[in-house]
């Protein structure tokens, strides 16, 4: 028996695969944008400036980061299963903080990755699982296609007032502000750093299924949210903390409302009871009993849905109270000492020019959403106010940098609150009621004026942004001098200098301690999976560490302290290149410390073991 498809239906379905298809479009075109300064520089990997160098392809050039990182992915990709600090060199056992590198190194190792292609697997896996969540909530807040689609439109391209900059000659360019901040910036933040895309993705994710009115959370819904909210707060705990903190409003609100209703409801049955004294008393039984019945339905279903969610933020806590309790213990103290020592404050005034128009207008759909009560978009309300909150309590609490909170993916509510605030102008535009149709007409030129404007400056701030980044790979590039560079990541390595890494990588233990200077002290763990004296801001003590450094390069020391400090620091191998023989102002380890002994040399590098019978 053959069934007719109506021609409505056959429409629907013709629609829905065209809306599909350009959702699908943008989302590809936003992706090849985000990721095109990655394939820009692979395109030059044959044509470096030195061809003393070597190509390695980086991401974040923020240079404590980047390689500590890779050095989590190395453990994986040779078989760790927790994640070790290898940039301090004091004894300890693994932990699941960073574990989500080690678990990436993991995944790559069954690829056969290398960890640096291993990193950029996360980006690839995680930047269009974000957009498709952008996707999915922009169809949950808004109905009307045109409407997604601009609210995918502000998401994605809301970046940075434009910023006058004069150079050297005197000409003017045209900026952004807080460049040094890529979180706020349109074109990278979308295919930003993998753990920080996994904590903005898994948190939107809980945001939307814990808040969500129409369907019921099921046990087995429930226990997965939480094992996700637990791997939310160890990858990037700002992003469940933050998450928490807006539940916690949601549940207090609807809580306060509900025994407001609650308490009418009885003061209402407890008058019409006391003014009908010559009821029956069986009329009267019977009426009390269906009240209580009716108070025990009244909103069971929601409360039964607050308990889960109170059970969420109960049971995914375990996961902060771990970090919050290893941190605690060295060497993982030393993450929490230089969030103290070193904290990244708001620049708030700065912070609102680099984030953009999108702020304000998102502000006045706040506006809105409370006078009209539209509850529908609280959520993304309180996940802005709740990231300020945090801000400010962590410049006084510092546990964590206040800046990184901005790094939940903030850049979301603030979108798709913009468009809401746009979507109500538009439909008070067309409620309007002029005897002259004029006037109507133009304030929708204005209004379509005005977006217009806006969507294009988004795009032309994002060109800015994307020729801000492939200047810079141009004269990495080309960059020839000085042979080893501070940061690091400013610069490709020369290749013999990356042999003498690798001469470490084939010939040494892994838990053997390694001493350099920062910039080799930076590359040795991610690159031969060597554990490091000093190379980077998680090393413990790490200023008294620099001073020791330094002062033994230098020649500083005497033979007893030199013995005393490489066997304290449990040191087996000493690395000397250009950064180390400027410390040493011409001066031969070799003279002024007996005890080591050449294994490898090159034009760049000299390797030393340490001799330990000499102790």
């Amino acid at each position: 028996m053959y069934h007719t498809v109506r021609p409505e239906a056959r429409e629907g379905s013709r629609m829905n695969s065209v809306k599909t298809i350009i959702f699908t479009s943008l989302i590809i075109f936003f992706l090849f944008i985000s990721f095109y300064p990655t394939l820009f520089e692979l395109s030059k990997s044959k044509s470096l400036g030195d061809p003393a160098r070597e190509f390695i392809l980086e991401h974040n050039f923020y240079w404590p980061d980047y390689n500590l990182y890779l050095s989590k992915i190395r453990q994986g990709t040779e078989g760790r299963l927790t994640a070790l600090e290898r940039y301090t060199s004091e004894p300890h056992v693994g932990s699941l903080i960073q574990e989500f590198y080690v678990v990436l190194g993991l995944l790559g190792k069954t690829m056969g990755l290398s960890p640096n292609s291993s990193y950029q697997l996360g980006r690839i896996i995680l930047s269009p699982l974000l957009l498709i969540m952008i996707y999915f909530l922009t169809k949950v807040f808004f109905e009307k296609f045109s409407w997604q689609i601009l609210a995918f439109l502000i998401i994605l391209s809301s970046g940075s007032f434009p910023r006058l900059i004069t150079e050297n000659n005197g000409v003017f360019q045209i900026g952004r502000f807080m460049e040094w901040w890529s979180n706020i910036d349109a074109v990278q933040r979308i295919t930003f750093i993998p753990h920080i895309l996994f904590g903005q993705v898994g948190s939107f994710f809980l945001l939307y299924k814990l808040t969500n009115n129409k369907k019921q959370i099921t046990k087995n819904k429930l226990i997965f949210y939480i094992l996700l909210g637990n791997a939310v707060g160890l990858v990037f705990p700002p992003s469940l903390i933050t998450l928490d903190g807006v539940l916690l409003i949601i549940i207090f609100i609807k809580l306060a409302g509900r025994v407001k209703i609650w308490r009418c409801k009885l003061t209402d049955f407890a008058v019409v009871i006391a003014r009908t004294p010559t009821l029956r008393r069986e009329t009267r039984q019977s009426l009390e009993v269906d009240s209580h019945a009716h108070f025990r339905s009244l909103g069971m279903t929601e409360v039964t849905k607050l308990v889960k969610i109170i059970l969420f933020i109960i049971l995914s806590t375990p996961s902060l109270l771990y970090l919050f309790l290893i941190t605690r213990v060295p060497p993982w103290s030393s993450l929490v000492i230089f969030h103290r020592t070193h904290p990244m404050l708001i620049p708030f005034w700065e912070y609102l020019l680099g984030t953009g128009p999108v702020f304000f207008l998102a502000l006045l759909g706040i506006f809105i959403s409370l006078v009209k009560r539209d509850k529908k978009f609280h959520p993304l309300a309180f996940w802005i106010i709740i990231t300020f909150l945090f801000a400010i309590l962590f410049t006084y609490i510092k546990e964590q940098s206040p800046l990184r909170f901005t790094q939940t993916g903030l850049f979301i509510p603030l979108g798709i609150l913009a468009a809401y605030f746009l979507q109500q102008i538009w439909e008070f535009i067309m409620s309007l009621n002029y005897k002259d149709l004029s006037v109507k007409h133009f304030l929708c030129f204005c209004y379509l004026l005005f977006v217009f404007c806006y969507l294009i400056l988004n795009f032309y701030m994002m060109k800015i942004s994307l020729n801000w980044q492939t200047n810079f790979i141009t004269q990495r590039v080309r960059a020839n001098i000085p042979p080893i560079p501070y940061p690091p990541q400013t610069m490709y390595p020369l290749k013999s200098w990356m042999d003498g890494i690798r001469f470490l990588k084939n010939n040494t233990a892994r838990s053997d301690v390694v001493l350099a200077e920062i910039t080799a002290g930076n590359f040795i763990p991610a690159y031969s999976g060597n554990t490091v004296y000093f190379g980077q801001s998680n090393t413990v003590n790490y200023e008294e560490k620099q001073r020791l450094v330094d002062k033994f390069f230098k020649g500083e020391m005497s033979l007893n302290e030199a013995q005393l400090f490489l066997r304290s620091g449990r040191i087996k191998y000493i690395f000397v290149s250009l950064q180390e023989k400027e410390k040493a102002g011409g001066k031969e380890l070799l003279d002024l410390y007996p005890m080591l002994k050449p294994v490898f040399h090159n034009s760049s590098v000299t390797i030393y073991s340490v001799n330990p019978r000499s102790f």
